[in-house]
């Protein structure tokens, strides 16, 4: 029993930001896109789309690549869709490799892990200062596994960090300034997850699970402490708070702006 609480705390560590933020970026980007469709159609998912949804794509692709799926066919952005997919990745995998079974988790989360990185690569080209002053937050966090306290202290510092840096009044005067704005909301607005996505999460969460108990119980029985490791990894979760923190603000935002637009071509077409 104390094999499988230290695992499935160590997942929640390790994986626990990215479930709830996917989950809670889904329901906003399904709301969003809503109002985005009734305000102005086809376009007004498109808008955003045309960055996102490569961005989205991708994520998916590096993981397949990674837990050796075999891609069968990609497409990064499709702009006129058949349906309202736009974009897909197909692959196909051994359902005997457990690796690649395990695979299944981490694929349907790639857009969360490519979406995370691209807004921090437009950071680190575009507002520079802000990317520097996160890193050096990171870099100089202290780890304690005894202490849960003091990591969340730590990323609500990293939060702030991010937000005093893109909206102060000297970056708000510069063209870099909006340029990464609209990237960010871009893919903010596309790195939930799918129905589809979660449905191939589900079942690779549970494999996943079963091979950290195993491995934890193989641990304790030789003396190796694996919480404190898992820990050291855990860290670098500060700079998916901060900037998932940021693409659920942009996606929030995004989606007031679509709902305003679409009370307004309500009220003027009656």
């Amino acid at each position: 029993m104390n094999v499988l609480i230290m695992s499935i705390t160590e997942m929640i560590y390790l994986l626990g930001i990215l479930i709830a933020v996917g989950f809670l970026l889904g329901w906003i980007e399904s709301v969003s896109n809503r109002w985005a469709y009734q305000a102005f159609g086809k376009p007004g998912i498109m808008l955003t789309a045309c960055i996102g949804t490569p961005v989205h794509e991708v994520g998916h692709a590096l993981m397949c690549l990674i837990f050796g799926h075999k891609i069968i066919s990609i497409k990064l952005f499709d702009i006129n869709p058949k349906n309202s997919t736009l974009g897909y990745v197909k692959h196909s995998y051994n359902k005997h490799n457990l690796y690649q079974v395990i695979g299944n988790f981490f694929i349907s989360l790639g857009p969360i892990f490519s979406g995370t990185a691209a807004i921090l690569f437009f950071m680190c080209i575009l507002e520079p200062d802000t990317f520097q002053a996160l890193r050096q937050h990171i870099i100089s966090a202290p780890v304690n596994s005894n202490d849960l306290v003091n990591f969340i202290k730590w990323s609500g510092r990293s939060i702030m960090i991010v937000y005093r840096g893109i909206f102060n009044s000297g970056s708000i005067g510069s063209p870099s300034f909006w340029i990464f704005l609209w990237l960010a909301i871009c893919t903010a607005s596309h790195i939930a997850l799918s129905r589809e996505d979660i449905k191939s999460a589900i079942s690779g969460l549970a494999v996943t699970l079963f091979v950290v108990v195993l491995f934890n119980f193989g641990a304790v029985l030789c003396g190796f402490g694996t919480l404190k490791y898992v820990l050291i990894v855990a860290k670098y979760n500060i700079y998916l708070v901060s900037v998932l923190s940021v693409a659920v603000t942009f996606s929030l935002v995004t989606a007031l702006i679509m709902g305003i637009l679409y009370k307004i071509r309500r009220l003027i077409t009656g």
